[in-house]
């Protein structure tokens, strides 16, 4: 948060796809409002150096998601492979 005045105001026009596109991204965040949730994703872009440096830690935390998941399955996977040997004769 800063403590500099928000004296500055950006407009800008969406087609009612776009607002519906942008309300849904805003409920998901959980943002309080759609200017909270707008302002502080196009900060975001510009603190992040404006070259993709959002999205490069959006795909590394799905990454670190997907590695969890198969190390989950594969433990699942490991657990069934030896209860099948313990019950062959």
């Amino acid at each position: 948060m800063t403590s500099k005045p928000r004296n500055r105001i950006v407009v800008f026009r969406l087609s009612q796809e776009e607002y519906q596109s942008l309300k849904e991204a805003c409920d998901r965040a959980g943002a309080r409002n759609l200017s909270d949730f707008t302002r502080s994703e196009v900060l975001e872009y510009l603190n992040s150096d404006g070259s993709g440096g959002h999205m490069a830690r959006r795909f590394t935390a799905l990454e670190q998601q997907i590695s969890l998941v198969q190390f989950q399955l594969n433990d699942l996977l490991h657990g069934v492979f030896h209860a099948e040997i313990k019950q062959q004769p």
